[in-house]
């Protein structure tokens, strides 16, 4: 009864939930100030990851219209000044904020003798790290990579290891202007930070993005209408819209529980074998937004096998796991999957925060690097793969 009740509360914020897409209309609005609160003109206003994109006035005035209920990343990018970002959460009513610039201190980079000869070398490996390597990664060009800047940081090696490890770190002065040819997008993308561990072969990068469609003929627009749908399926932002609209395993999602065996000396993750059950993860917040609660999860994009489950039809070698299960209870290394991070289709999240608050449109409260540890085919997927949180499937399709 308790299972039932919850599914009809979902259904029915879902069916809110429409309402209130359809009839977005709020405004985010806002003021840029310097150290001094005086308006700066002409600074660039954006929503990250969106195709959402303006400059400030003579006052320093911004305004975005017809802005539906949910989550916003505000970022600003002026010569001169230091790049902001302020999260800001529509509810129920229009939004005006106020964004402080910082005066950007002027620093001399260092220039090394045979830096010339490196810098290919480091960009090369920043491309791959950066846009990934994808088949649409393959297809971006990075259209001014001379305004990168890059430095490295050497690492003494241990007594196991024959040399020495660097971390490449790189940031820019203004936007990377990229474009996506698989696509048919152009991006802008302000880099905040970005390193990669020789030595572990870690990447970490951070910046704001904003996307704007590229021109093209009728027969362009529909290839890249097909591409952008085989980016989305799978993509973590279809993810999180199916965990928003509870569809889930509907939208061809298998989530299971990651854990790890009481014995201290055994290190493997394990994949529970019973699938996630969303009721008891998932609480509505409100007609706009849900709280998303989990330790860690792993998710497998498997339409078929899905539909399987969907309709309570099971494979021999899925009713022996469920014995299994059945048998040795949840949650015991004997019975259950060693984690395979390398899993085609397979991707892990770690929540690092107490909760992931999620909007319909699969954006999330303070972005999606600060508030998951990504592995597995998602953190796979860089800039190259992105799509704007303005696409929609279309509605013939999964």
């Amino acid at each position: 009864m308790k299972h039932l009740a919850c599914r009809l509360l979902f259904i029915l914020f879902v069916f809110l939930s429409a309402n209130v897409m359809a009839q977005a209309g709020y405004t985010l609005s806002g003021t840029v100030t310097d150290e001094n609160n005086q308006p700066v003109k002409g600074t660039t206003v954006f929503i990250s990851g969106s195709q959402q994109i303006t400059s400030t006035n003579k006052d320093g005035q911004f305004t975005f219209g017809n802005m539906g209920a949910g989550n916003y990343l505000v970022s600003t990018n002026m010569l001169g000044y230091a790049a902001s970002s302020q999260d800001v959460t529509i509810y129920d009513k229009s939004v005006d904020i106020t964004i402080s610039l910082k005066v950007k201190p002027i620093t001399l980079k260092e220039v090394k003798i045979g830096s010339d000869k490196n810098w290919a070398k480091h960009y090369a490996l920043f491309k791959d790290q950066f846009l990934g390597t994808s088949a649409d990664a393959k297809n971006c060009t990075i259209l001014n990579p001379e305004i990168i800047n890059f430095s490295t940081q050497k690492i003494p090696r241990n007594i196991f290891e024959a040399e020495d490890h660097l971390i490449l770190k790189a940031d820019a002065d203004d936007f990377l202007i990229i474009e996506n040819k698989k696509l048919g997008y152009r991006i802008k993308y302000l880099l905040k930070t970005f390193e990669h561990n020789s030595a572990n072969l870690h990447t970490f990068y951070d910046g704001d993005n904003s996307f704007e469609e590229m021109d093209g003929t009728a027969d362009q627009k529909k290839v890249w209408a097909q591409n952008r749908l085989a980016a989305y399926k799978g993509s973590l932002m279809h993810f999180l819209r199916a965990v928003y609209a509870n569809t889930v395993l509907k939208e061809g999602f298998i989530t299971n529980q990651l854990f790890r065996s009481k014995n201290q000396w055994d290190k493997q993750n394990y994949v529970d074998p019973n699938p996630v059950r969303f009721d008891t993860l998932v609480t509505v917040i409100n007609s706009s937004h849900v709280s998303f609660k989990f330790k860690a999860i792993n998710i497998a994009y498997d339409p078929k096998k899905a539909a399987r489950l969907l309709n309570h039809e099971t494979t021999k070698e899925e009713k022996q796991e469920e014995a299994n299960a059945r048998l040795f209870g949840k949650s015991n290394s004997q019975t259950s999957t060693v984690l395979v991070t390398q899993t085609n289709n397979n991707s892990q999240l770690l929540l690092y925060l107490k909760e992931a608050v999620i909007d319909a449109r699969g954006s999330v409260f303070t972005g999606y690097i600060k508030t998951f540890l990504i592995r597995g085919e998602w953190a796979n997927k860089r800039i190259g793969d992105q799509l704007p949180f303005e696409y929609q499937p279309p509605n013939n399709t999964n």
